[in-house]
Formats: C-alpha cells, sequence, structure tokens
C-alpha cells in the first residue's frame, strides 16, 4: 500500500538544538576547527538524520508484530507541525544516552496525522527491555500465542503515538496508525521484517500506564488493525544479521553447479533452542569457523540462513562440498508440516538454482548416526511429501525503496574501496557519495564474503570483510574506533607533514598518513584503524581512551556507555557527563569483564555485540548460587519447564544436553554425581574458556562458569 513516511531529515534539524545536540555540534567542531561552528553544525544534522544502523541484534518482527506507545505524562498540544518536529528533537535528546545515541522508537505519528522515521526498520528499544520476567518469560520477553516467549523488542516495532497522558488521540492520527500497520505487515517490507499479526499497548505485561489513552486501539480487532485476509502462505529466508549470527573465521566457497546433493539433519535439542545457540556451539564446542548447516529450520517453517547457498558446510563429513545441509531444530518428532513444508522449498529452490536434480537424502543415510531421527528419515524415504509453498522474494535487506550507506563502521568512500579490492566490475567511483552503483556493490560485496546482502556496512558486514581479505591487506577507513576526522587530526598531531586537511575524506593522502602514524607507533601499517592501532596511538600519546578524541564514540556515545555500565549494576553508579575519564574507563573494563569479553576499555564491535547478547539474554548474576533464577535459564536451555526445581526430570535432560552438545556418554540416570559434572566442567572450558579444574565438584566456580555460559547462549 502507498504510505507517506518522512525521513529523519524532517526532524533532525530540532534535534541539533536539543543540549545533547550542541555537545554532538561542539565535539565535531573539535575534530575540525576549520569548519567552524556553521560546519559543525551541518555535519550534526547529517549525522542525525543518516538512517539507524543494524546493531546485528536479533531482529524478528515477524514473530511478534507492533506495540503501540504515547510520549509520556501530561499535555502536549502542538499549534503547528513545527511543534510535532521539535517534540520528536527533544525525545532524541532524552533517548540519546539511554539508546546508544538514537531515538528507541521505530516510527513516530503525530497528532496531524504524518509518519516520521526513527530506527525504521532496524530494531528498535522501546518496548521494555526490562519488562518483569514471569513463570514462561525471562525480563525483556512477552508470551505470544503460536510463538511462545518472544523479546519485546526484538519480537515487535515499536510505534509512538505523539500525544501525553491527558491528550485524546485524532481521527488522522489512528488513520495514519492504520495505515503504518498495514504497510509493515504488506508486500513492501522484506519477509524477513515484515511485521507479525499482534498489536499489544506497552503496558501490556510491563509496569507501565503507556500508552495512556492509546490502550483501547492497541489490540487486533481495533481502529487501527487494518485487518484483511492472510496472504498466500510462503517460507522466507531470515538472514544472518537478523538472527544475531556472529561472522565466520573463513569462508570456502562451492560452485551451485558442484552441488549433487540435499542432506537432512536435526540439532536434536530442543525446538526453542536459537540459531544462535547452535552457531556458538558449532564455533566454541567444536572449534569451527562457523555453523555447520547451509540452512536451518525451525517449526513454523521459518528457514534461517546458515552458510548459505554457496559456501562449503560442515554437516556431514565427505559430504560438506557437494551437499546442501538443511538442519530442522528439534528431536525426533518435533517436525510439523510448515517444517516439512520449508525443507520441501529448500530442495527445490536448490534444484533451481543449481540447474539439475539433485539427491535427496538424509545424515544417517550418509553417515553413521541416528541423525535426523526415525520421522524425518521416514519423510526424506517417502519422498518429502509436503504443501507446496514457494520461497518468498526479497533478500532480508528491509524496505524496498530508500538507499542507506552506514558509516558507523566504514565510511562510505572506504566501503567503495572495499567493494573495488574484492573484484567488483565495473570499479566504483570513490566519491563517498551512497548513491544506486554504491548500493548494489556492497550488497555484492556482502554476498561474496557471506553476510545479508541488506547494504548496509555495519560490525557484522566489516568483521567478514576483515576475515575474507586476510590481515594486513588493503583497505583503509575503518570509523569503529576513530572517525576519520579523528584519524587525521592524530596523523597531524604526531607531526606528519604536510599536514593533512581535516575533511573527513579517507583519500590516498590519508591512507597514506595512516599507514606513516602506524609505522611511528609501531604496528602493522595496513591503513586499518582497529584496536591494535588505537591502542598503541594511546600508549605512544600517553593519552587515555577517550581524552584524544577516543573513547570509541562511533559505536556508542560515551554518555551511552555510561548508561550501559550503569544498567549492567556497576556501583557506584557512572555520572552520565559524557567525559571518557578514569572512572569510565575502569567502568568499561568492569563491563566487559561482566558481559565476557576483553577488558581494554574500548567498546569497539565485540564489545557492542556481547552486550546485545547479555542484555537479550538470561541477565543472571555472577554469584555461585545454583539458585532458582539460575535452575530456570538451565532448564530453558535444556528444553524441560523452568520452574527453578531442579528435580530428576531436569537432571535426565542435564545429562542428555551434556551427551548432545558435549559428547559426554553420560548414562541417564539423573544423577549429578562427578561424572556429569566433569562432563559439565570440560563442555564449560570449551564453551567460554572458564579454565575449570576436572574435580567433578560443582562449586561456586563452576556455578559462575554456567551463569556466564548462560548468560551467552553459549550452554
Amino acid at each position: 500500500m502507498a504510505i507517506d513516511i518522512k525521513p529523519r531529515w524532517a526532524w533532525a534539524g530540532h534535534a541539533v538544538r536539543t543540549v545533547r545536540g550542541q555537545d554532538l555540534i561542539a565535539r565535531l567542531e573539535r575534530e575540525n576547527p576549520s569548519g567552524g561552528i556553521p560546519g559543525a553544525i551541518v555535519r550534526a544534522e547529517a549525522q542525525i538524520a543518516a538512517p539507524s544502523a543494524s546493531t546485528g541484534r536479533v531482529w524478528t518482527p515477524y514473530r511478534g508484530g507492533v506495540f503501540i506507545h504515547h510520549a509520556g505524562p501530561r499535555s502536549f498540544t502542538p499549534q503547528s507541525d513545527d511543534d510535532c518536529l521539535q517534540h520528536i528533537g527533544d525525545i532524541w535528546h532524552d533517548h540519546y544516552p539511554k539508546f546508544g545515541g538514537d531515538i528507541a522508537y521505530n516510527f513516530i505519528v503525530c497528532q496531524h496525522g504524518n509518519i516520521f522515521t526513527g530506527r525504521g526498520y532496524q530494531r528498535g528499544e522501546a518496548n521494555g527491555g526490562d519488562a518483569p520476567a514471569t513463570p514462561n518469560t525471562r525480563q525483556g520477553e512477552v508470551w505470544v500465542p503460536g510463538e511462545g516467549a518472544v523479546g519485546r523488542n526484538a519480537g515487535f516495532y515499536s510505534v509512538l503515538g505523539l500525544i501525553r497522558e491527558q491528550n485524546s488521540p485524532t481521527s488522522a492520527m489512528l488513520d495514519a496508525m492504520k495505515r503504518l500497520i498495514g504497510h509493515l505487515r504488506g508486500p513492501d517490507v522484506s519477509p524477513a521484517r515484515k511485521a507479525g499479526p499482534h498489536i499489544f499497548p506497552h503496558r501490556h505485561g510491563d509496569n507501565t500506564v503507556c500508552p495512556g489513552n492509546l490502550t483501547p486501539y492497541a489490540q487486533n480487532g481495533s481502529r487501527i488493525d487494518p485487518g484483511g485476509s492472510p496472504a498466500a502462505p510462503t517460507v522466507s529466508i531470515v538472514p544472518r544479521a537478523q538472527w544475531g549470527a556472529r561472522p565466520p573465521r573463513t569462508v570456502t566457497r562451492v560452485e551451485l553447479a558442484d552441488r549433487t546433493g540435499f542432506a537432512v539433519h536435526y540439532s536434536a535439542g530442543p525446538h526453542t533452542q536459537s540459531v544462535r545457540a547452535i552457531q556458538n556451539y558449532h564455533m566454541d564446542g567444536r572449534d569451527w569457523p562457523d555453523i555447520g548447516y547451509n540452512f536451518l529450520v525451525d517449526r513454523a517453517g521459518r528457514v534461517y540462513e546458515g552458510r548459505g547457498w554457496t559456501s562449503v558446510g560442515a554437516h556431514a563429513t565427505g559430504y560438506n562440498t557437494s551437499h546442501i545441509g538443511v538442519c530442522f531444530i528439534g528431536s525426533d518428532g518435533d517436525a510439523t508440516p510448515h517444517a516439512k513444508a520449508a525443507i520441501r522449498a529448500l530442495y527445490y529452490r536448490a534444484r533451481h538454482l543449481s540447474g539439475k536434480a539433485l539427491i535427496a537424502t538424509y545424515h544417517g543415510a550418509i553417515g553413521s548416526t541416528a541423525c535426523p531421527g526415525a520421522d524425518l528419515r521416514t519423510w526424506v524415504i517417502g519422498g518429502m511429501a509436503a504443501a507446496d509453498i514457494p520461497i518468498g522474494g526479497g533478500d532480508g535487506g528491509g524496505p524496498a525503496t530508500g538507499l542507506t550507506g552506514e558509516t558507523s563502521v566504514r565510511s562510505i568512500t572506504a566501503q567503495q574501496r572495499a567493494v573495488n579490492f574484492l573484484g567488483h566490475q565495473p570499479p566504483l567511483e570513490l566519491d563517498g557519495s551512497f548513491g544506486p552503483l554504491t548500493l548494489a556493490g556492497v550488497k555484492w560485496a556482502q554476498r561474496k564474503i557471506g553476510v545479508a546482502a541488506d547494504g548496509l556496512w555495519g560490525p557484522l558486514t566489516e568483521a567478514a570483510y576483515v576475515t575474507y581479505i586476510g590481515p594486513g591487506r588493503p583497505g583503509g577507513g575503518v570509523i569503529a574506533y576513530r572517525s576519520v576526522r579523528a584519524q587525521q587530526s592524530a596523523v597531524n598531531r604526531l607531526g606528519h607533514t604536510p599536514r593533512l586537511e581535516l575533511d573527513d575524506n579517507f583519500g590516498p593522502l590519508t591512507l597514506a598518513g595512516v599507514k606513516w602514524l602506524q609505522r611511528k607507533i609501531g604496528v602493522d601499517p595496513d591503513g586499518n584503524w582497529g584496536p591494535a592501532t588505537e591502542k598503541a596511538y594511546l600508549a605512544y600519546t600517553g593519552d587515555t581512551a577517550g581524552s584524544g578524541g577516543g573513547g570509541i564514540t562511533t559505536i556508542r556515545p560515551v554518555v551511552s556507555q555510561q548508561h550501559a555500565v550503569n544498567f549492567l549494576g556497576h556501583q557506584p553508579p557512572l555520572e552520565l557527563d559524557g567525559s571518557f575519564g578514569p572512572l569510565t574507563e575502569s567502568g568499561v573494563k568492569w563491563a566487559q569483564r561482566k558481559i565476557g569479553v576483553d577488558p581494554d576499555g574500548m567498546w569497539g564491535p565485540a564489545t557492542e555485540a556481547a552486550y546485545g547478547r547479555w542484555t537479550d539474554g538470561e541477565r543472571l548474576e555472577l554469584d555461585g548460587n545454583f539458585g532458582p533464577a539460575t535452575i530456570a535459564a538451565t532448564q530453558r536451555a535444556i528444553g524441560v519447564t523452568p520452574d527453578g526445581s531442579f528435580g530428576p526430570e531436569s537432571k535426565r535432560a542435564f545429562q542428555r544436553h551434556l551427551n548432545t552438545w558435549a559428547s559426554a556418554g553420560l548414562v541417564i540416570d539423573g544423577s549429578t554425581g562427578p561424572a556429569t559434572v566433569k562432563a559439565l566442567q570440560r563442555h564449560l572450558n570449551a564453551m567460554i574458556r572458564a579454565g575449570l579444574d576436572l574435580d567433578g565438584s560443582w562449586g561456586p566456580g563452576t556455578t559462575r562458569a554456567l551463569q556466564s555460559a548462560l548468560n551467552q547462549e553459549k550452554f
């Protein structure tokens, strides 16, 4: 359906007038004094207006739908459209420290019926990520009929009605919300980002009165529900970026024409297990470079991209190049008709792409294993009978229109240079402009290096690119640790002649200057300002992170780092002053230890990804106490009722889990004696490098390691 959604530019000019906006202007002016305040204002407005970056966190809105919000207490009576724009700017200011330097809502609808982009089709963070746990859900989740526990932010768009507690919605606002929800459910949004069928008020499952007078409308069947008959069923492929995939360590390519078979597997775990947990086991427990399967399928018939069509898998020894491996997530007897229809659809898509018939087989037929269980084995042998459902179109890249050009990790010029380095023809012009040719080139590069082709050069694309080309290769322009202008300033500070122009353009002179600096401070002169260069530069100058423009503010502003540290429970809480001094550096290191990454004090892509995993996960305190909360988290991981009581049924499931995921070879007797505990300790050492002694004694140290693994989805 045709819909007018106004871009972030509409309100960005009002956001720069706020206190946070003025702070941003001051920082940009310090980085480039020659541009003066007017130039800094232009750059600040452009930075705020830029499309929200993909965070690499789980984003599955098709499982849920839409949460409806209002703007808080008191009253808001706009006299003009300009008043609405200023109010959105004020909300951006309020959200800036709390939500990673951005507004938390996906879309905003004002009383005049105008729709504005917030985070757009990327994951938002407004739906109550700290909503209380229930017997059926973890903190920050909501129970969805037919789906079970779904993350409130991971599984729902957030739509703000720009009214306050004392206001009633206008007809224009309600009509616009209906159009917006219809759009989010409709064909103009890619299947992997389409909104599910549910409409909830923010207060549903959370301790809030929000959305106030919008509450009667925030439900299915109300005036804002577009309704309509369901679309014809299709199978959609969820790209890696949306299930929170880690980047592969290496990628080995295979031509589709070289494929000869299609092998069906099962995970042999609970059907509630996440794809990310399976990937963690393969990469950490088995030391594979990536998840082993080419695709995975859940009980709802959703397909998740694993290694994809053209990468060698790790699913059946001797058949990883010749066969495409598809894994059903669950155990014998769990596969539904929806799941079987999705597997069948993948098989026929594989035949189409390879241009020939492929042998349909199962793991046990090509290896010594019971996989994929009696049910799926019989089904494959019988010809894979199921409903004929096509695989839906789209590449998982978000809305069907609009240019992106994410630059929070790599500048646009550096993206163009990287695309050219990978062999794109014709080469892109290094003009720093993100037009249709650059968008197409970035998507081409993403397909080549094995990540979702969404056109957004975020942390996952960057990691996959660096892995693909290998260390020390040409590149330059990485800005996850320091903006291009800050790199130019640092080069000049160390005495480079002639001095670089502070133009924020990573051209040949800047590339040469960064390499000169790297040689001077004793690191590999590859032109990429990554963590090694940042650490060496700080050591050479005697600065602390942040004192010379550092503090890693291109991933998360310093004030938002401080807020995140406090959210993790740091005592005493850090002052939210945006200054990266010794207390903030110490707090960031404390947070990094808590979420399981190297405590280097720099909030880079790895820390951001780990923080996202922690906030979306169990959030257990590492207190060494195997109490009800830790027991319930363990039960969720092993697929039994999370009642917080570790009885015989849970102990047997615990042993089966260790047999499946750690090859423990335990007798399933419901005992947590020395043999079971040693298997647990061995598994934790493999998954999170816990360093436990294999003494068979379940003490506080073993429990703390288990709690850490559960927080990271690595049990």
